[in-house]
This record gives C-alpha cells, structure tokens and sequence, in this order.
C-alpha cells in the first residue's frame, strides 16, 4: 500500500505550487498595468507633441506673411513717393531713374504676392490638419482615461486579491514538512518555476518525457521522493488504485 503520508505531503505541496502559480500571475499583472497606462500616456503625447509642432510652424509662416504684408506696404508707399517725385523732376534722365525704382519695386511685389499666395495655401492645408490632430487627441484621451479607469479598478481587484491569497497561503505551509517545504522554496527562488511534476499515464507533465518504468514505479509507493530524470521536479504521479485522490 501506498505511504499515505507522503502522498499527502505531496497533495498538499501540488496545492501550494498551483497556488503560489496563481499568486505570481496576479503579480505579474500588477507589474505590467503601469507599463500599459504608460503606453496609452504616450501615446496622447504624441499627438500632443505632433501639435505643438504643427501650431509653431504655423505661427512662424503666419509670422512671415505678416512680414510680407508689410513689405507690400511699405514698398506701395515708396512707389507713391517715386511717382510723386516723377511729377516734380525736369530731366528724363532722372524720370527714367525714378521709373526703373518703380518698376524694380512693381517685379519684387509680384514675386512677394507668389510667396504669399503658396503660404496662405499652406496655412489653410496646416489648419486643417490641426483640426483633424486636434480631433484625433481628444478621442484619443478619450480612449486613454477609460482605460486608464479600468486599469487602476483592475490594480485594486488585483492587490485585494494578492493580499487574499497571500493570506490562504499561510494555510498550506502547516500541512507540509519543514524540511519538503524548505526544498520547495529553495528549488523556486532559484528556477522560478515549479517544483512539483504531475505524472499521468507514464508522462512526466513538466517535461513531457516519459518517467523511466523504475522512476515511476518506485513513485506510485510514495516511500520517498522520486524525481524526474530530465527536469529534475518531484514526481507526483497517478497511484497505483483509483480510490486515492489525485492531484
């Protein structure tokens, strides 16, 4: 007949392991959810970002129009001073100077209303793609506050819960041996993963090999610890009789 004893010890230790397996899921999920806030946050500054930029380099080419628009002006002021003096001067030589300033200023404020025309032309399109950017970040935020609401409610559920079975945990360790439960814990903090191998119809269920004949035959005694040839992980294997428990 099977050590019912050990079997037990081992029952108890499967539970530990799958609920410890549970604990450090939810860990692992508290750990990730900044990392997601972060990224929506991001994801919100860039478009931000995209902003500010756009909207400075609209400020600058509305600047430069200014500029120009001025330049109109003054320059329509000097061409009436030119014209001005025209009507005053006696020589066709100095005429023809003060008709060549004219026609020099007329050539530079053609060339100015091109300028100007291109960059109302970009203005118009810029705008347009700042309402559309300015759209774009508000459903954006939208989208960044919902989720951000879920994943702080989630971080509460998710900390209750670690603080629950951190709580239940202190329930297994009575029912395991000191020194099983000192292996346990020694084989976790140094390969993260589990310590106890379920073994079903011959088959190591970490491994996935199958448990040697003598390996698995001197398991389902339960007189002592048999362990995997390959992974390493106590075996727990399918008892000899259907009435015992299992896992």
């Amino acid at each position: 007949m099977a050590n019912e004893h050990l079997r037990q010890q081992l029952a108890n230790l499967y539970r530990l392991q799958e609920h410890d397996r549970e604990l450090l899921s939810f860990h692992q999920r508290l750990i990730e959810i900044p990392r997601h806030i972060e990224k929506l946050e991001l994801s919100v500054t860039k478009f931000k970002t995209d902003i500010s930029t756009k909207t400075d380099e609209l400020a600058e080419i509305e600047k430069s129009l200014q500029t120009m628009n001025v330049e109109l002006e003054t320059n329509g002021e000097q061409r009436e001073k030119f014209r001005n003096e025209q009507r005053e001067v006696t020589s066709n030589e100095a005429y023809a100077a003060l008709e060549n300033q004219i026609e020099f200023l007329d050539q530079k404020d053609a060339e100015t209303e091109v300028q100007i025309l291109e960059l109302m032309e970009k203005v118009d399109l810029m705008k347009e793609e700042l309402d559309k950017l300015n759209d774009e970040v508000a459903s954006e935020d939208k989208i960044k506050s919902k989720k951000t609401a879920e994943f702080r409610e989630e971080q509460k559920v998710l900390k209750a819960d670690i603080d629950k079975r951190i709580k239940q945990r202190s329930q297994f360790l009575p029912k395991i041996d000191k020194t099983l439960g000192t292996q346990y814990q020694r084989w976790i903090e140094k390969n993260k993963g589990d310590f106890v191998a379920l073994g079903k119809n011959g088959t190591c269920g970490s491994c996935r090999l199958t448990i040697q004949p003598q390996s698995l035959k001197e398991a389902q005694k339960y007189e002592k610890l048999v362990y995997c040839s390959n992974c390493k992980r106590v075996l727990y294997v399918e008892p000899l009789t259907t009435d015992e428990p299992y896992p």
